[in-house]
């Protein structure tokens, strides 16, 4: 029986008023990599994708689910997490919203515009708490203690597996990721293309899921 991925990719964006929103500069080229990849290997993937240049085809194996705001990609991630097996968490999910929406374009009249923000949902903190037998992987992306921090990261939210990344990957066409796993193991992979740190974190994914066949 084949096997279904769900993923996440992009950025997301959190709306301040009808023209201006928090985001960031994710380019969803890491998404897109990681779904080419899957459907090379004889998956079936459904992706939630942000707001971002990077294409992805739909197919019969491929369905593409296009969302803006990270409460979108929440809601998206529960109704379909039922289909899938494997969850692969890439979206640089903007981790504040603003408490409230303008719904006309806020005027330039004050030197200081003080803006509140609140916690959004943590998509993958969820995934985790609800995967049953499911492999969930994450990106961890951090300006500084990048192992510490992804290390961190993966044992509180108890995943199969974490890619640390800096900074620098954000936008790149290549990328200089550390695979971190629930074992205890380390890969470093050196600096590639996004479609060379796609199969290594495919073909890792596909090593996990016959770990647990045995």
């Amino acid at each position: 029986m084949t096997k279904t991925i769900l993923i996440t990719s992009g950025p997301t964006r959190e709306y301040i008023d009808p023209v201006r929103f928090i985001s960031n500069a994710s380019s969803g080229k890491m998404g897109k990599a990681i779904t080419e990849t899957a459907l090379k290997k004889g998956f079936n993937v459904i992706v939630v994708k942000g707001p971002s240049e990077s294409k992805i085809k739909t197919s019969k194996k491929c369905r593409v689910i296009n969302i803006v705001s990270a409460e979108e990609m929440f809601k998206a991630v529960k109704e379909n997490l039922k289909f899938a097996d494997i969850f692969i968490g890439v979206a640089a999910v903007a981790d504040y919203k603003p408490v409230s929406f303008s719904k006309v374009k806020i005027k330039k009249n004050q030197n200081i515009l003080n803006l509140k923000l609140k916690k959004n949902q943590d998509i993958i903190k969820y995934v985790a708490e609800h995967k049953g037998f499911k492999t969930v992987a994450g990106f961890a992306l951090e300006s500084d203690n990048v192992i510490k921090y992804a290390a961190k990261k993966l044992k509180e939210k108890k995943l199969d597996m974490i890619v640390a990344n800096g900074p620098e990957t954000i936008s790149s066409d290549k990328s200089n990721p550390v695979l971190l796993f629930a074992d205890g193991r380390e890969k470093k992979l050196g600096r590639g293309t996004k479609q060379y740190v796609a199969k290594e974190i495919i073909n890792e994914i596909i090593k996990i899921e016959s770990y647990k066949t045995c």
